[in-house]
């Protein structure tokens, strides 16, 4: 089966593309803007059997050309993804967001492909609620990032229904691995763990009491295997187990034995400039649909456990 995966440099690509390397039967392609730094990346986390392809995702001649190939399944984890810095890059979102998204799925059904296309969307996109949101719920963003998701959501379902391409969207809450970039919540809370205890710093925050589900990405992949042979449809991929940032952050510290009100400092630099306070999904309605019996194993402390262990290991600071 050939596999396509837009923007695999990061977590969601490099995780999915290990996960189905041990498979026999996948062949991955990855496209990036980079090759050499790409290929640098991929060497790092021992991901050697994929093929690497230059894309530029606004070009729809080097799209048509790729897709000529005619994969089975195409993913499309390409686009900026941080809410915050969305107001300070809005064309990038929305070009990296939407426009890239729009223009795969102009060719596929110019093409005529039976291709599965897989468009990875983000809690973000629902309005600010305090209720266990599913795939019905209200959809309201509050940040260009959450609105330009939206775009490619509602487009991705358009394909579906009026042009009959097999589209799905894979609503992601927040997700965290080894190759998660460190500029987020929860590898920050890690590190600044680490460095307390190593050489006592004190690390700013923005805004702690913040309540997400914290997913373990290599889960959520392996839900989206569970989507793959699903009829086209859209998903909440998320595991039900809300954590405010404080309870994270009282994990990481007291796995190190230390108190962390010593070692962090409240810092408005940091405060997004919008953000929804709360985020949790309607879990049990949400799972019925991919995979009844799936619980989620890795969660809350045993995330945090997980990242200061690697990052201690390999001497991430």
């Amino acid at each position: 089966m050939k596999c396509l995966i837009v923007g695999g440099s990061g977590q969601f690509g490099i995780t999915l593309s290990k996960i189905l390397n041990k498979r026999k039967n996948y062949k991955i392609d990855i496209t990036t803007r980079s090759i050499s730094k790409t290929k640098s990346k991929l060497k790092k986390y021992g991901l050697k059997k994929v093929r690497l392809i230059k894309l530029n995702i606004l070009n729809k001649n080097q799209i048509l050309k790729i897709l000529s190939k005619k994969y089975d399944y195409i993913f499309y984890f390409a686009g900026q993804s941080s809410p915050d810095l969305s107001f300070k890059k809005i064309n990038q979102t929305l070009e990296s967001n939407y426009l890239g998204c729009k223009n795969f799925l102009e060719i596929l059904k110019y093409l005529n492909l039976n291709t599965k296309f897989f468009n990875s969307s983000s809690s973000e996109i629902f309005s600010d609620t305090k209720k266990k949101l599913n795939i019905f719920s209200k959809k309201k963003p509050i940040s260009p990032y959450g609105r330009s998701k939206l775009l490619s959501f509602n487009l991705t379902k358009k394909f579906r229904k009026i042009y009959k391409l097999k589209t799905y969207n894979l609503v992601l809450f927040n997700s965290e691995s080894y190759f998660r970039e460190k500029k987020y919540l929860i590898p920050k809370i890690c590190l600044a763990a680490i460095k307390a205890k190593n050489s006592n710093k004190i690390t700013g925050f923005g805004k702690l009491d913040v309540i997400r589900e914290w997913n373990w990405c290599e889960e959520q992949c392996n839900l989206i295997l569970n989507c793959m042979f699903k009829k086209p449809n859209d998903f909440i991929l998320s595991n039900g187990k809300e954590y405010s940032g404080y309870q994270m952050l009282k994990y990481a510290f007291n796995y190190l034995k230390l108190d962390y009100k010593k070692y962090i400092k409240n810092e408005k630099k940091f405060y997004r400039k919008k953000d929804f306070k709360l985020k949790r999904s309607d879990f049990r309605k949400n799972i019925n649909q991919i995979n009844p019996s799936w619980k989620p194993k890795i969660y809350g402390k045993i995330i945090i456990y997980k990242l200061i262990k690697y990052y201690q290991k390999n001497k991430i600071v």
